[in-house]
């Protein structure tokens, strides 16, 4: 008999039965083997299992946005439904960038170590109220903050950004060097580890900066939602919220775990951004405007949003490009850009990223930082130049307020721009805006709208070429009237256009505003013109008294480039005149008009205008032919099916 305390082994069991011992051993061995196998593989799966319950237990908050009605994140919106666009895998959320936001019901009360992460591709930097670098309120991408509790990733409206976080020893602030990038899907994170007391601000595969947390210092949260695409502090302007995020999320994920930068990195990886096109994401999706009867479906205008005047109206390469004044955030009027568009034919537009929009330096100070106001674009060559209305909040004079100022651009679909600066001041003149210009005789020339004292008139210049150091000639006297004579009881004349329209009649169109005109008073703000002659560098108007553009209000600063028949063709702004809470109730404000052909009238003292050619191609089948028809002050039934439609009448009036 073997000792109870005699082990069972291979080796025992030979010394028990010797004969045995082979067989028995080898079948013992292999049993051993199967059962240790066993257990290796359950302690395996428990790992896993543990691994993963762990790694679940960690995670907070994740969301992917592809079923928007069933998000993690309540979503809130002023349309219909959130945006739903395509993401970095699947679909991502679209926010408009003056309502909507996220907000998720997540605490961070005892939690000493997590990471935030989220894939974000933002159209622009948020808006704010026209002020001094100082007295800017942020925005943020994500934030759960009040006060001096928790934590927010800031970023203000010329892309300045960082994270801010709490602690009970004073706060943590990573400042980004470099604005947030524009027009692309960016993976952003940053994580708080309690162990080595160190905060981590990350973007796509770099660490953009690492800070130590006070001594003796620990996160204090705030018990409140987490937000996304809005600040703690809001800016209100009118009926409006214009601080918030105009952009897309995908993937966020809040976790309790501390990511590493290589983490980080094989999650901004495991993206293929080759593939992957912000474009389609920062495209405002169709849905949105879906149930919007009002809104024009064949007149140009932007995606959303407000727009102003257009343009800079140019062709370059076979296409005309055409550039605007512009709010990429809400339908509201604030650090204006130029918005960028883009036909071959005049009819058919696609929008392009916004060319210019406000900038400031790291003293923050930008001579254009209050706005890019309109101008004009010319090409001369392969080289391209933007000559805009550029404010900002210094001196008139010493700090150029308001200024013309230059952008140039070698792309041959004029959107990368590099700005050049301040070119031209308001010596001569109170106040100017909007340049345009023209080539004559190897000599460029440019008008100004400008204002004197109580009366609107030009600013006239020229120079012998384009370029960053260029001496522009100030010229006295563009018109041989007086423009205290021409003008009709303005303050300044905006958007100057000046052109031929014959080999010797021109016409001059300009748009007076401020003093006795208002646009919802009697007069009310008009685009008016005089034709006349050019003659030695002087416009001699046929007319004191000017011209209206149209027969009725409402159509205002018309840009002008010629079309392949070498006649004029002008788009111009459809001013509208809802009320601020119904343009914020429609999320968009304003649109451009059908584009015109100009030409001389017959009796060679009047512009003519008719509908360009190009919009020939809109017309389909005829859906109707009404024959002798009776107008009266009863309603004519037509059709309940057309939603755009053209219709010509021709009659006789009745006695």
């Amino acid at each position: 008999m073997k000792s109870a305390a005699t082990p069972i082994t291979t080796a025992s069991i030979k010394r028990i039965s010797p004969s045995l011992g082979m067989d028995i051993g080898i079948m013992m061995t292999t049993t051993l083997r199967f059962f240790a196998n066993l257990l290796a593989l359950h302690a395996f799966l428990a790992v896993i299992f543990f691994s993963e319950r762990a790694l679940a237990n960690s995670v907070l908050l994740t969301e992917n946005f592809d079923n928007l009605a069933k998000s993690n994140v309540k979503l809130f919106t002023q349309f219909e439904q959130p945006d739903s666009v395509a993401g970095v895998t699947g679909r991502a959320w679209r926010t408009d960038g003056f309502y909507s936001w996220g907000e998720a019901s997540v605490s961070l009360q005892g939690v000493n170590s997590f990471t935030f992460s989220t894939w974000v591709a933002l159209e622009s930097y948020p808006s704010d109220l026209e002020v001094t670098a100082d007295k800017l309120t942020p925005s943020a991408i994500v934030n759960q903050r009040i006060g001096d509790l928790g934590f927010e990733v800031y970023l203000d409206t010329f892309g300045r950004w960082g994270l801010w976080l709490a602690t009970s020893k004073g706060p943590v602030n990573i400042k980004a060097t470099e604005p947030f990038p524009l027009y692309q899907w960016n993976h952003l994170a940053f994580s708080l580890n309690d162990k080595t007391k160190t905060v981590s601000l990350y973007l796509n595969d770099t660490l953009l900066g690492k800070a130590q947390m006070p001594s003796f210092g620990q996160f204090t949260p705030a018990n409140t939602p987490l937000l996304l695409a809005k600040s703690h502090q809001e800016v209100e302007l009118l009926n409006f919220t214009i601080n918030r995020i105009n952009g897309a999320f995908d993937n966020i994920l809040l976790t309790t775990e501390v990511f590493s930068l290589e983490k980080i990195t094989q999650m901004y990886l495991t993206a293929d951004l080759s593939v992957v096109d912000a474009e389609n994401a920062l495209s405002v999706p169709s849905s949105r405007f879906a149930l919007d009867h009002l809104r024009p479906r064949y007149h140009p205008m932007p995606p959303a949003n407000w727009t102003n005047e257009p343009h800079g109206l140019v062709r370059k390469n076979e296409l005309w490009h055409m550039f605007y004044q512009r709010t990429p955030n809400g339908p509201f009027k604030t650090q204006m850009h130029w918005g960028h568009m883009v036909s071959d034919d005049l009819v058919t537009w696609t929008d392009y990223p916004d060319a210019l929009r406000p900038e400031i330096n790291q003293a923050g100070f930008g001579y254009d930082m209050k706005g890019i106001w309109s101008g004009d674009v010319v090409v001369d060559g392969e080289q391209a130049y933007a000559f805009y209305t550029s404010v900002n909040h210094s001196d008139r004079l010493t700090s150029a307020n308001p200024s013309v100022s230059v952008a140039m651009s070698l792309d041959p679909n004029l959107i990368e721009w590099q700005k050049v600066g301040p070119i031209i001041n308001t010596q001569h003149v109170e106040d100017f805006r909007d340049p345009y210009l023209w080539q004559e005789n190897g000599n460029w020339h440019m008008l100004i709208g400008a204002a004197y004292k109580n009366y609107g008139g030009l600013d006239y210049y020229i120079a012998d070429k384009l370029g960053p150091n260029v001496k522009w000639q100030h010229q006295s006297n563009f018109s041989s009237l007086p423009y205290q004579t021409m003008d009709i009881g303005s303050i300044i004349w905006e958007m100057p256009v000046f052109e031929a329209l014959t080999e010797d009649v021109y016409v001059l169109v300009v748009n007076p505003i401020g003093g006795t005109i208002e646009k919802y008073g009697d007069p009310a703000t008009r685009g008016v013109y005089w034709t006349g002659t050019w003659k030695n560098g002087q416009f001699q108007p046929h007319y004191t008294k000017p011209k209206m553009l149209d027969v009725i209000v409402g159509h205002l600063s018309p840009t002008v480039a010629r079309g392949e028949d070498g006649a004029i063709r002008a788009i111009g702004i459809v001013d509208e005149r809802r009320t601020a809470q119904a343009q914020e109730n429609a999320g968009w404000t304003h649109t451009f008009s059908f584009p015109r052909r100009w030409f001389l009238s017959q009796n060679r003292l009047a512009l003519g205008q008719a509908p360009a050619p190009e919009l020939v191609q809109l017309r389909d089948k005829l859906q109707f032919n009404l024959q002798k028809v009776l107008i009266s002050p009863e309603p004519i039934f037509v059709s309940s099916e057309l939603k755009a439609y053209e219709l010509y009448i021709k009659g006789q009036a009745v006695e």
